[in-house]
């Protein structure tokens, strides 16, 4: 009896813990959609609510970018765009550290180098829960070759 106990015990148990991975799962591939149209549209004050206070960034320039004064310093928000998106393909879920990881597909505008043409990538964004709700804490992205 103690056994069938304890079994029905770890299997309610991980029944809730996979529940609760699926809705952190769910919150953050909304999140990163939600970061994805807040740089299309230049949207600094959801970027603030997003990005942690001392976000890196490991940019597909080849440049490890640091958390700057303001949002408007970061280099993301002074290149033009005519399109962006972000397919999240994996989300890793740690306690209160979650990685997402997946591809990205860029157009780029105005004087930007590439500009017109499709620009693939792939990315791994590190998220933090904190007493505010969860933070983008960290990125690496880079541009995929092509195939000679």
């Amino acid at each position: 009896m103690k056994k069938l106990i304890i079994a029905c015990s770890l299997l309610f148990y991980a029944g809730c813990l996979y529940a609760q991975n699926k809705e952190i799962e769910t919150e953050i591939r909304a999140l990163e959609q939600t970061e994805v149209q807040a740089v299309l549209k230049k949207d600094t004050v959801t970027l603030l609510k997003l990005w942690d206070k001392d976000y890196v960034v490991n940019s597909p320039e080849n440049r490890v970018v640091f958390a700057g004064t303001t949002t408007v310093d970061r280099p993301v928000m002074k290149k033009a765009r005519t399109s962006f998106t972000r397919e999240v393909e994996q989300v890793i879920i740690r306690g209160d550290i979650v990685i997402s990881t997946g591809g990205e597909t860029v157009t780029p505008a105005g004087d930007e180098p590439q500009t017109g043409q499709t620009v693939k990538r792939r990315y791994t964004n590190i998220w933090m829960k904190q007493a505010t709700g969860w933070k983008l804490i960290a990125r690496h992205a880079n541009v995929i070759c092509q195939p000679n």
